[in-house]
């Protein structure tokens, strides 16, 4: 099925407006791009930073021409530095400070802290073992008897190896949990619950670096400047993810004023509270709900706006998906909430181009529907300006379609609902195009498809196909956004 609804065309903005928009959309690229490479040029220092005191203090000799056992210490020693250091980086990435959120967005923060994860734990396991058969080289023992015999050794005799050991036993079992079979059998309670061990990790961590590690306690200004970074660190996980968060629930005192049913498996929840437009927060963007409620007080999950935030309340969709998701229809008027956000770059400040396409399957819809409200009450916006795909396998999974359809009409806009069961390979139903590929069929229904800024959310897969199609269609990168709302 393939609906569209569309008003009388009103005059255009003038192009004093879009010169405004465009540059405004230009600034915002130049300040990312900008920030971005400090960010990227500030970790890529403090690496390159740890390893150049480490060959100046002796270390680069021991690689050289130490013997076999110094040679295996030296290597741990390194590898246990730079570990720490891509540690902190990883934690960072994670603490949802503003600059990196607006800069990455959460999800490319969350993907390479995930990447760096995958780098980091392995470094830590080759930091303990070299130090293993260094330790029982230098004490004479044979390696295939050594790696038995000297953690026991190391534990009685090396100052908090007790707690090293806890730190790297949960690092493992948090690298082995974030393996995606894991995560899906664990389910994101229980994984969020076993990373929070992240924290405790490096916590315990500390005493055993500024106990034994030489290349950090040879020099009180090396050793004041890893303080100062894992202060800093502390600081901002402290801050931006527990005070923060606190002190905003508390500030605006949040309570759900009503829940209502959408579809059969979907369900709106507004939440009401004082001062809202203090959290500055804007459509497309997400906040870690968290409902004091029994079954739902233990874990926040992340779900987006699909209102344009109006300075009383905010408002979410969420489909069932698992038990935390349905048990929100429950939820009773006046429940406390607490939310952590708003978070996410997947706002029209990347916007450079009069018109724009929102596309959107399943309940990827949700910020998409904001996106369209604040899009068509902008006034640099023209009337068809805005045109709206919304991808479904049946009509009755269109969630907020009376929504859309009502923003699009009253605009001028275009709105297009496309369902049918899916079809290999396409992230369109078989009867859009009548046999021509994607990028085609796409290009036919939204005419000038190459001057659009390009808006898409949904599942990971179909999003995949819809970058492939813009692509094909020569939409330039610069011009698509998205975001990817994953654990």
């Amino acid at each position: 099925m393939a609906a569209s609804s569309q008003t009388q065309p009103l005059p255009a903005p003038g192009r004093a407006r879009r010169r405004q928009l465009h540059l405004r959309g230009r600034r915002h690229q130049q300040w990312r791009a900008r920030v971005g490479d400090l960010l990227e040029l500030l970790a890529a220092g403090l690496l390159v930073t740890t390893v150049s005191i480490f060959l100046r203090d002796g270390g680069g000799q021991h690689l050289v021409t130490g013997s076999w056992g110094s040679r295996l210490v030296a290597v741990g020693q390194l590898t246990g530095l730079v570990a720490v250091d891509l540690l902190l980086v990883q934690m960072l990435l994670a603490a949802r400070v503003p600059w990196v959120d607006r800069v990455y967005g959460s999800d490319r923060a969350l993907k390479a802290h995930r990447v760096l994860g995958r780098v980091t734990v392995p470094l830590v396991v080759v930091h303990a073992e070299s130090l293993v058969l260094g330790y029982a080289a230098r004490d004479g023992m044979p390696w295939w008897s050594g790696w038995l015999r000297e953690p026991f050794a190391m534990l009685s005799g090396v100052p908090d190896m007790l707690t090293a050991t806890i730190a790297l036993a949960l690092l493992v079992l948090i690298a082995v949990t974030s393996v995606r079979a894991a995560m899906r059998r664990v389910g994101y309670e229980r994984w969020h619950l076993v990373h929070l061990g992240a924290y405790a990790a490096v916590t315990l961590a500390i005493p055993h670096q500024l106990s034994v590690g030489s290349d950090i306690t040879r020099s009180g200004l090396v050793r004041a400047a890893w303080l100062g970074l894992y202060v800093l660190v502390a600081a901002s996980i402290a801050w931006w993810r527990f005070a923060l968060p606190v002190v905003r629930s508390v500030r605006h005192r949040l309570y759900v004023e009503r829940v209502v049913q959408e579809t059969p498996d979907t369900w709106s929840v507004t939440v009401k509270g004082r001062d809202l437009d203090a959290l500055q927060a804007r459509a497309g963007q997400f906040f870690q709900w968290r409902f004091l409620t029994r079954g739902l007080w233990a874990a926040a999950h992340p779900w987006s706006l699909s209102a344009q935030p109006d300075g009383r309340t905010l408002r979410l969709t969420v489909r069932e998906l698992g038990d935390h998701s349905t048990r929100l229809a429950g939820l009773r008027p006046g429940t406390r909430v607490l939310v952590e956000g708003p978070y996410g770059a997947f706002t029209t400040h990347r916007r450079t181009r009069r018109r724009v396409l929102l596309l959107a399957a399943g309940i990827g819809v949700t910020p998409i529907r904001a996106l369209a409200e604040e899009l068509a009450r902008d006034p640099v916006t023209a009337p068809g300006d805005v045109t709206v795909v919304y991808r479904a396998d049946r009509a009755s999974q269109l969630a907020l379609r009376d929504e859309l359809d009502e923003v699009s009409r009253h605009g001028g806009h275009r709105l297009h609902l496309l369902t049918g069961p899916p079809v290999r390979g396409s992230w369109l139903p078989e009867h859009v195009g009548r046999g021509d590929d994607d990028a085609t069929a796409l290009a036919a229904l939204v005419p000038h498809l190459r001057e659009h800024d390009v808006y898409l959310c949904g599942p990971p897969v179909w999003m995949d196909l819809v970058h492939t199609s813009l692509r094909r269609a020569r939409v330039p990168r610069a011009h698509i956004h998205d975001e990817r709302f994953s654990w």
